[in-house]
């Protein structure tokens, strides 16, 4: 007899006919289960195929009403299983539970089947398939329906595996993943047999050992730094490939041309290639090279560690770029200056980054309640998000907890200065108390940031320093009343909310705009000890050495790029390079690496790190006529103004921040990089100054 998979309604619906053997009404089992009439109608109508399973009928007499009809032994079978079975059975269970079926059968199959195996009615599977609609469209599979066979999903090979692989995923307990594969002796043949989760019995016990021992050998040079939850969606991956494959089904069609070719590429092949090679030898198969592209194309999506600092050559400009113009496009939308955390834009770098490969092949995502309570809680600013990737990514598609998990970068960013956002408001209400609480109420849910709340009658104004309050709201309107306030209803309607929450972000705003021009240079604090002072020294040291040198030279007319980026580097030679050429090549050969013109200005970045480099340098040097170069969105730039920078190696980290100051400001803002693109030597000097002593100050 089959596993009984129904859903709790259905499973309390016979729990109750089981129990009430002489029948009973609609409108009673209405009542027990809190649900319409129309409701249990439809379920009912659902159980009769389930029933017949087991040669129960369930049959309707007048003035009884509902029930079984059967042998005692059958009964106590139903009983069995319906205890046996799992306690939880969603709708979405199902639907998952449906599109693995149609993935891995590769003929025909019929509706009265899916019923049965699914112990549903036809009806609900034909419901069923209306709702999986959407998640075939986005993965181009296509429902074939052929009169008297049935229907056939029709799906190329990756994704069959990458729709399986992640639907298996999404309903298997992490924790309980990893016991069960830790404790291989334990998880006898028996008891996988017998055990709850319907889904994990989609793979081969021996499939999910053989993939899960391969892994683990990679974990400490390549898996040690992605999560539990990707390292499982991997090793399901896997094995549901090995599965395929073994079964005669191969990626012969997967699109080589869409793989990201990047330093960490390599890697993910190699390390693709040395897992399957272990599994040729268990498995004594071929395996062809689209499969392992496949799976290094998976590999490369993982959140791997990687090096983001501006003279590596790993580091992507045209991508760095694009999250720069994320940050300021949410800044300005949500009137908050995101700019200044250079932690936010490392981490946004090296998770789109690791986003853009996830995007190529995406799997299904899992439900995360957590996700959904975030996306709730910031939904201004998951909006803002949504919208500028797609502006700024148009041709890629981020799923949406991908989108989540971009938004939880930005709010870290803004949580991350808690003294700041903890803001005191005084509540003016002539309604009383009661009225006074529920608003209290309603601030402190929506609006956080305001940690202090105190309420005040109007008769008691007179005895208030209103100075000591960041903001002061009022339910009726105050005529006289000098110092800045805002009306809302005791209520606290909705537009009253996001107006608020606006309000409070400017206040916010101004508070840090104030704490950075309060903050003063005292070197002689209590805390700040001699390594503190020495390590600001040589940063200003270093600063100031930049500083001194700094110029914006006129160059004279040349024919061609290479002898302008010779020339400067000739003229360089001797305080500031040891081998002009050398480094004049290298510049050369990082252009042809990758662009470096920046968009919608008339200037290029010119930047490498070499040994033969003296010293940290940074100077701009003006054309006379513009030269065309390609830009890091790969449109071309009418080159005006050379920015060239140039570093020793190895970089130190003091000096590597110095001149990441200045490589962040360039793309800071449009007036910063208007700035660059036109201004004048004074103008740039005066700029650079105030940028090393604001930076070095905090």
């Amino acid at each position: 007899m089959k596993e009984l998979y129904i859903s709790n309604r259905e499973k309390k619906i016979i729990e109750i006919l089981l129990e009430q053997k002489n029948g009973v009404s609609l409108d009673y089992l209405s009542d027990e289960l809190q649900v319409s009439n129309r409701t249990i109608y439809r379920e009912l109508s659902s159980l009769e195929s389930t029933l017949a399973q087991y040669q129960i009928k369930l049959i309707r007499e007048l003035d009884i009403g509902y029930r079984l009809v059967g042998k005692p032994a059958l009964f106590r079978e139903l009983q069995q299983q319906l205890y046996a079975s799992p306690e939880e059975f969603t709708a979405q269970q199902r639907q998952s539970a449906l599109v693995i079926k149609l993935l891995t059968q590769e003929n025909e199959v019929k509706m009265e089947s899916l019923a049965i195996d699914l112990q549903v009615s036809i009806s609900t599977i034909q419901a069923d398939l209306v709702s999986i609609e959407e998640v075939f469209k986005a993965y181009q599979i296509d429902i074939e329906r052929k009169k008297a066979k049935g229907i056939q999903a029709m799906a190329s090979e990756s994704n069959r595996r990458l729709i399986i692989s992640g639907l298996i995923h999404s309903e298997i307990n992490e924790y309980d993943f990893f016991q069960l594969l830790e404790n291989e002796t334990k998880a006898q043949d028996k008891e996988w047999g017998n055990g709850q989760n319907p889904f994990l019995k989609q793979l081969t016990k021996e499939d999910l050992y053989h993939v899960y021992a391969v892994v683990k050998q990679f974990g400490q040079h390549y898996f040690d730094e992605v999560t539990d939850s990707q390292l499982q969606r991997l090793v399901i991956l896997l094995c549901v490939s090995i599965m395929r494959l073994r079964e005669g089904y191969q990626i012969t069609s997967f699109k080589t041309n869409t793989f990201l070719t990047d330093s960490n590429q390599t890697k993910s092949l190699e390390t693709a290639t040395a897992i399957y090679e272990f599994m040729q030898k268990l498995y004594g198969m071929t395996i062809p090279k689209e499969e392992i592209q496949f799976l290094g194309l998976q590999i490369q999506g993982l959140n791997v560690p990687l090096r983001n600092d501006f003279f590596s050559q790993e580091y992507d400009a045209d991508l760095g770029y694009k999250v720069r113009e994320l940050i300021q496009l949410v800044s300005n939308e949500m009137d908050w200056n995101f700019n200044q955390d250079e932690t936010l834009f490392h981490d946004l770098l090296a998770h789109i980054t690791a986003a853009l490969k996830r995007a190529i092949a995406p799997m299904p995502e899992s439900n995360n309640p957590l996700l959904d309570k975030i996306s709730t809680q910031y939904s201004q600013l998951s909006f803002s998000v949504k919208e500028n990737l797609t502006h700024i990514f148009p041709l890629i598609h981020f799923l949406p907890n991908e989108i989540v998990y971009i938004v939880i970068h930005f709010a870290s960013a803004y949580e991350r200065q808690p003294k700041i956002q903890e803001l005191k408001a005084l509540v003016i209400c002539s309604s009383g108390v009661g009225t006074a609480k529920i608003l209290e109420s309603r601030i402190r849910k929506h609006i956080p940031e305001i940690t202090v709340i105190e309420i005040s009658r109007i008769s008691k104004l007179h005895r208030i320093d209103f100075n000591e309050y960041d903001l002061i709201l009022s339910t009726i309107f105050l005529q006289g009343f000098e110092t800045e306030y805002k009306v809302v209803t005791p209520l606290l309607m909705d537009n009253e909310i996001k107006s608020i929450q606006l309000y409070v972000r400017q206040i916010i705003n101004e508070k840090i705009k104030g704490k950075v021009r309060k903050e003063t240079l005292v070197l002689t604090t209590p805390q700040t000890d001699k390594s503190e002072f020495k390590e600001f020294y040589q940063k200003l040291t270093l600063a100031n050495g930049v500083l001194e040198n700094f110029d914006l030279h006129q160059t004279i007319g040349m024919m061609d790029l290479n002898s302008i980026i010779s020339a400067i580097c000739e003229s360089l030679e001797g305080e500031f390079l040891t081998d002009g050429k050398h480094v004049a090549t290298k510049l050369m050969e990082r252009m042809e690496l990758a662009p470096i013109g920046l968009p919608n200005t008339n200037m290029a970045l010119f930047h490498c790190i070499d040994a033969t480099i003296k010293q940290p340098f940074f100077s701009i040097y003006e054309l006379p006529n513009t030269m065309d170069v390609l830009g890091i969105d790969r449109n071309p730039v009418h080159m005006k103004r050379v920015l060239m920078m140039l570093g020793p190696d190895p970089l130190s980290e003091n000096a590597q921040e110095i001149l990441g100051f200045i490589s962040s400001a360039i793309v800071e803002s449009d007036l910063t990089m208007e700035i660059f693109n036109s201004g004048s030597e004074p103008l740039l000097n005066n700029y650079l100054s105030g940028l090393f002593l604001e930076k070095l100050k905090k």
